[in-house]
């Protein structure tokens, strides 16, 4: 009867480990070069997105084709994406009951009396031109990415002392930046020199950009993912120079990308109109509390918890080879699960993880770490 009591026990953990990582925490839209009511494109993108239901909606820049101007802002935008946007003063239907519609500045937004159309039609906060926000685990950092910004775009400027002091105060899970000109493209663009900025090193987990009127998922050197994101609805174009950290490339149809939060992960799908999907990607980061030792890892591993014996704190030390979805599990000594430190997605690599046992008695227990088909146990001894 006792070990059928240890099998529903694992069963039941398993199982809330399972539900609670696979909740979504926040699920947005991210649309980019849309604003030209004239494209049935817009209207395709539109569509699909209201169909996603999506918490809220960021833009990657180019809200206003051609011109910025204050004539065409609300029939470019408004028209489309009105039920998104709080205070909303057009005339193509009602607000919504709180702003859920959060864009960057285009090159093409500029053209016009300097950006005045785009600052009366929205309200965000700080300066407009950049600002940050929170969404459930997420913390975003828009930015101005075009050369007019009067507070400047390179590593040096103030709108980068901005943005690293930023990310250094955030303590959301995931720090998300967002502008329109992309660092790095296969696009008829081509990178953008200027803003080739030490993102990763600042503590930001993913950079999306616009401009480009195609789709492309890149990754930097210091292994920074880079999303393009252009087709919102004006036109698509064709690819230039493929540059070395082009990953992924899709032009001829209009789309968005449809973006989800988990506990431990960002999930990012890329859709052309209809619902046709074109790249499905997962960034992971450890589990909270888990600390990455080492970026590499040859063999599945557990080692000896150390100290040991202890009281009240251990760390526990193991590796991966590859990505897999790893369980560590603390058991007592009639087989209960008493606690799981680790339980989710790890890139490849090795990891430290700290117990505390401080509302725990003087004994032995036993660490469990399952990956794939690999499973180890080892026992520590707390002493009070």
């Amino acid at each position: 009867m006792h070990k059928y009591r240890i099998f529903y026990s694992s069963i039941f953990v398993l199982f809330n480990i399972f539900f609670l990582s696979s909740q979504p925490v926040v699920k947005f839209a991210a649309i980019g070069d849309y604003g030209l009511w004239q494209s049935s494109g817009e209207t395709w993108v539109s569509q699909m997105v209201h169909s996603w239901n999506p918490d809220f909606i960021i833009t990657l820049g180019d809200n206003n084709y051609d011109y910025g101007a204050d004539s065409t802002i609300d029939s470019n935008i408004g028209k489309f994406y009105h039920d998104y946007i709080r205070p909303y003063f057009g005339v193509f239907g009602n607000e919504a009951p709180f702003n859920k519609f959060f864009p960057c500045m285009g090159n093409h937004d500029w053209y016009s009396d300097s950006g005045q159309a785009y600052f009366n039609f929205f309200t965000l906060p700080g300066n407009e031109r950049y600002y940050d926000y929170v969404k459930g685990n997420c913390h975003f950092f828009v930015l101005n990415s075009d050369a007019i910004e009067p507070d400047g775009i390179t590593a040096q400027s103030v709108q980068a002392n901005w943005l690293k002091a930023k990310l250094v105060q955030s303590t959301a899970r995931f720090k998300i930046v967002y502008f329109h000109h992309p660092p790095y493209s296969s696009g008829q663009h081509g990178n953008t020199t200027d803003l080739q900025w030490p993102f990763k090193d600042w503590g930001a987990n993913v950079v999306l950009c616009g401009h480009e009127h195609n789709y492309e998922r890149l990754s930097g050197e210091d292994g920074m993912t880079y999303f393009i994101n252009g087709l919102g609805g004006k036109d698509y174009r064709q690819f230039s120079t493929i540059v070395p950290e082009s990953r992924f490339r899709f032009t001829g149809n209009f789309g968005a990308m449809l973006i989800t939060s988990y506990r431990d992960s960002l999930n990012f799908k890329f859709y052309a109109y209809p619902d046709s999907l074109k790249d499905d990607t997962t960034l992971v980061l450890p589990p909270i509390g888990i600390e990455p030792v080492s970026e590499t890892a040859e063999t599945f591993s557990l080692s000896q918890n150390f100290p040991n014996p202890f009281n009240p704190e251990t760390y526990i030390l193991f590796s991966i080879p590859k990505q897999e979805y790893v369980i560590l599990e603390i058991i007592d000594v009639t087989g209960k699960i008493i606690e799981t430190p680790v339980s989710g997605n790890l890139h490849q690599g090795s990891y430290k993880v700290k117990w505390n046992a401080e509302k725990y008695s003087s004994g032995v227990y036993f660490y469990r770490l399952s990956s794939g088909n690999f499973t180890e146990v080892r026992k520590m001894i707390l002493i009070k």
